[in-house]
């Protein structure tokens, strides 16, 4: 390569050596390396797109609109309203037209899209804007928000719930105006609640700083409605007069028809709060409604929860605790005439359940395990209706902070013959499932133990032995026979239902440890050793008479009676009805021991204060010993007009609660 010569001599003469770098193979691999390089820029440059200016866009997607339906309600769910024109009528559906895709109304009828220079930073997404709920007044108020409320909040008088009520009033009011519908059952059994209520009312509204003309940025607007057989509107239009307000509470007349249309009531207060609800600016909406029943008309209770639910509005519920896994249950009811003061009757009212389906097996087998108790919360389809809006029920009793036992005498008038009462706190671990019926059924589907619960609790209540016969005396051997033999079939005829109860909750036993919800395990637990314990019982009974049939002799000749007495030793009954009476044992000890202060525990532990055994026992009672006949009779006038009785004291029928 010639062109290189002028660099080696200049590299000899510089160096003054003979080789230089340029000698051998480095030029042809410099050169090599060159024109790869120039190649390679050449490709890449090849591939580079024109830069285009900067530009910013956007692309708004407009939603597709729902028609929003209101609640459906059958022809016979009246309400006693005025008709409205014709004019506001068509104002009304024009309004719920231009809403039925948005809960609240903007202040500013345009949306102003700010659109940032680049977006290369993370995406912020505002929270929904929601009514506040007590939650966010303090952590020791737990509510939750909407879908998810408390339904489990006890207190010892309605002054309580209406106090906790001005704390969620307030802190609704905090965030902007809002309405609250209040409702109030016409029963003559809340009648005293209702003056009481209107009475609080005065001291709520100066808490809130609302009584008089003096008003604040976020208003409260109220309508009042009373209902009974029909729904009737006391305060029609938003009223921020707080004298109105309680002075239509004050006025509610009493229905006697003992018909109460509590969701029907519910449903025109959403109905009208959603058209109230539409202004300038924003307002929530809260309802709270006052009952001491079910209501006739729950079949409506999903229908009314879905609409207030799309409309977020919450509700409510002063209500009363629903008796433990039963639909029914006793109130005091004491006249208010003076002529009848001392006039206490106990009226049967439908207070419960306070689950969807029954989980309770109702084995009677004992005084106190047959009691009504505290469930802890309030009737199923009432508390669900708050669970899913978000609001809060309200168990009111005013026996809620008894210690012991409730006795009759001690019962509150117009409250519930409720014997136990049990901490919230501790029952909110075991609040029942409030999902759709269908999610429930198909949770049952998936476990037998539960199943095969909610499948006994269904069957026919099993009672014990109708008054069985625990003395036989002893005529002869035929008689004593004959007595033994007549007390077999009273253990006969109940021993069918126990076998079958047993049968449907043993199908359930594999699946029994797959359970981890503490409701359904207690719940579970608790019919294994009830019904297990009734069986053994039953069975025990009829062995000892069989084995009496065979022949006894008493230790002491002069005895004549045998008696069965309780007693815990089994041993003389056999190995099987033994095993099982040490199953029933485990089932109802682990109840008392993993779910301590609950219903279940209750029961269980007066489960297990009786014996499941007996034992004979020998007496004498003279049974063969001749009647001496004493004749004559008292000729004492005086002691014959002290036995007799008093005349009644007048009652009249009981009314309609």
């Amino acid at each position: 390569m010639s062109w290189l010569e002028p660099a080696r001599r200049w590299w000899q003469e510089f160096t003054g050596e003979e080789e230089t770098p340029l000698d051998g193979d480095t030029p042809a691999w410099a050169m090599s390396l060159v024109l790869h390089v120039v190649v390679l820029l050449s490709m890449a440059l090849i591939g580079l797109p024109a830069i285009a200016p900067k530009q910013n866009s956007i692309t708004i997607l407009a939603p597709t609109q729902v028609v929003e339906e209101d609640v459906l309600l059958a022809p016979e769910m009246t309400v006693a309203v005025e008709e409205e024109s014709a004019a506001s009528s068509s104002d009304a559906e024009n309004l719920e037209v231009s809403t039925a895709v948005a809960s609240v109304v903007s202040d500013d009828p345009l949306v102003n899209v700010d659109v940032a220079e680049a977006l290369d930073g993370e995406l912020a997404i505002s929270p929904i804007d929601l009514p506040p709920s007590g939650a966010e007044l303090g952590d020791s108020l737990q509510v939750g928000r909407v879908g998810n409320g408390d339904t489990g909040v006890g207190t010892a008088g309605t002054g309580g719930a209406v106090d906790r009520l001005t704390m969620e009033i307030a802190a609704s009011l905090q965030q902007r105006t809002t309405v609250v519908c209040w409702v109030f059952d016409q029963s003559v059994s809340l009648a005293g609640q209702r003056k009481e209520i209107a009475g609080r009312l005065d001291r709520v509204f100066d808490e809130l700083g609302l009584s008089g003309a003096e008003h604040k940025d976020h208003e409260l607007l109220n309508l009042v409605f009373a209902y009974g057989q029909k729904v009737t509107p006391l305060v029609k239009d938003p009223s921020r007069e707080t004298g109105e307000v309680v002075k239509a509470i004050e006025s509610i007349p009493i229905d006697e028809s003992g018909v109460e249309m509590t969701f029907t009531a519910i449903a025109e207060a959403a109905k009208k709060a959603k058209q109230v609800r539409v202004s300038p600016t924003k307002r929530n909406v809260m309802i709270i409604a006052f009952t001491d029943e079910v209501g006739n008309d729950q079949q409506y209770a999903d229908q009314v929860a879905a609409f207030c639910r799309s409309q977020a509005m919450r509700v409510y519920v002063v209500g009363v605790p629903a008796p433990f896994g039963t639909r029914e249950v006793k109130i005091k009811f004491t006249e208010f005439d003076p002529r009848y003061a001392d006039d206490v009757q106990w009226a049967v009212v439908e207070q419960g359940p306070e689950t969807l389906h029954p989980e309770v097996v109702r084995v009677r087998s004992g005084r106190d395990t047959d009691e009504p108790i505290d469930s802890g919360f309030g009737p199923f389809s009432l508390s669900k209706l708050c669970a899913e809006t978000g609001g809060i029920y309200f168990c009111v009793h005013a026996n809620r902070n008894a210690s012991g036992r409730v006795n009759d005498g001690e019962v509150a008038d117009m409250a519930s013959r409720l014997r136990y009462f049990f901490d919230p706190a501790v029952m909110r671990s075991y609040r029942p499932d409030y999902q759709p019926a269908a999610k429930i059924e198909s949770m049952l589907a998936s476990n037998r133990a539960m199943k095969s619960l909610v499948d006994a609790a269904r069957s026919s209540q099993v009672a014990p032995m109708d008054s069985p016969t625990l003395e036989f005396p002893r005529q002869d051997d035929g008689a004593l026979a004959l007595l033994l033999g007549e007390a077999q079939k009273k253990a006969a005829v109940l021993q069918p239902k126990i076998d079958a109860l047993y049968g449907i909750l043993t199908a359930g036993l594999p699946d029994r440890d797959k359970v981890t919800e503490k409701r359904w395990q207690a719940g579970y637990d608790l019919a294994m050793g009830r019904v297990m314990a009734v069986k053994v019982r039953t069975d025990s009974y009829n062995i000892m008479l069989a084995q009496a049939k065979t022949g006894m002799k008493f230790k002491n000749p002069k005895n004549d009676t045998w008696r069965l007495v309780p007693d815990d030793d089994i041993s003389a009954v056999g190995s099987q009805t033994e095993k099982l009476a040490a199953q029933s044992l485990t089932f109802l000890k682990r109840v008392v021991g993993d779910h301590p202060g609950t219903p279940w525990a209750q029961m269980a532990a007066e489960e297990l204060r009786q014996p499941l055994g007996y034992r004979w026992e020998e007496h004498h009672t003279g049974v063969n010993t001749p009647k001496m006949d004493g004749g004559g009779g008292n000729a004492n006038p005086a002691d014959d007009k002290k036995r007799m009785l008093a005349p009644p004291k007048p009652k009249r029928p009981l009314k309609n609660l």
